[in-house]
């Protein structure tokens, strides 16, 4: 980013690509939320490559409708967390596919088991990066997402709520449910 880019803020930024046509200003913006959103999309996917992709699917869909982003209210984070939901809808979206396919294999392989080999994750053969690491990757998604959310991108419940479409109080519930498995989870 240089620093004309630095000094404005993400609607700034929005606004001078729909304005003037400016797509270093949107470049701007995607370099100043690539990070954070990679972060969290390998993180909750387990898969860096089909994070990458949904980060730039996230992307493409705020260049198509930078409308949407500047309709939102003039609150901090509201950019952010506009993409942050995107990411995250885009993600369940995989995982749900990935896992309808999975069962359509394993059928398959009942049928006929030697016709069909075992399915592969991506995240076999990497190495393991910490107990923790570990304990969260073995959450369900719904827990793994509201952790990622509240630990690793600091969102209050509130946010949370907002991005995923719960309401505050069964964030509170599910986030208490998460740590109470995530602890048990260490402790085995």
């Amino acid at each position: 980013m240089g620093p004309r880019w630095d000094a404005m803020n993400d609607r700034q930024l929005l606004l001078a690509y729909v304005q003037a046509r400016d797509v270093q200003a949107f470049g701007a913006f995607v370099v100043r939320h690539e990070g954070a959103l990679l972060a969290f999309a390998t993180a909750f996917l387990r898969d860096e490559t089909t994070a990458q992709d949904v980060v730039q699917e996230a992307f493409l869909r705020a260049a198509r409708h930078p409308h949407r982003l500047l309709a939102l209210p003039a609150q901090h984070a509201g950019e952010r967390n506009w993409l942050l939901k995107v990411v995250r809808d885009l993600s369940v979206d995989w995982l749900r596919k990935r896992a309808s396919e999975r069962r359509a294999v394993e059928g398959l392989a009942a049928v006929a088991p030697k016709a069909v080999p075992a399915p592969l994750t991506a995240a076999e053969g990497r190495e393991e990066l910490g107990r923790m690491r570990a304990a969260i990757g073995q959450l369900r998604p719904r827990y793994r997402e509201l952790l990622l959310l509240k630990v690793q991108e600091r969102k209050s419940y509130k946010e949370i709520a907002q991005i995923t479409g719960l309401s505050v109080t069964n964030v509170g519930f599910l986030l208490h449910q998460a740590v109470k498995e995530l602890a048990k989870g260490l402790s085995d």
